[in-house]
């Protein structure tokens, strides 16, 4: 469970955290309160998920097996860097 900004207390779950986006708020469970996260920084944790999907289709002699795997790396990154660098604020 990741702290509501407003109360301070475990309110989103991590299934619920990996979904939150700009125009998709949260509501606390403890205190009821909308959570959302900065625009700014969500949309830079996608930028891993966009390279991947560039480079996959960017190389002409790549079997499909590769190119899945340069996606799989590039969602790992874009939720890696979502969850380390984009901060849940208030609404």
């Amino acid at each position: 469970m990741y702290l509501c900004p407003h109360c301070n207390k475990p309110g989103i779950s991590t299934l619920r955290r990996s979904w939150l986006g700009p125009a998709l708020p949260a509501t606390c469970t403890v205190c009821g309160s909308q959570i959302g996260v900065p625009y700014g920084k969500s949309m830079l944790a996608l930028t891993p998920l966009f390279l991947g999907i560039v480079l996959a289709s960017l190389v002409r002699d790549i079997s499909f097996a590769a190119s899945v795997s340069i996606w799989l790396v590039g969602i790992g990154a874009m939720f890696w860097m979502f969850f380390k660098f984009v901060p849940l604020i208030k609404r």
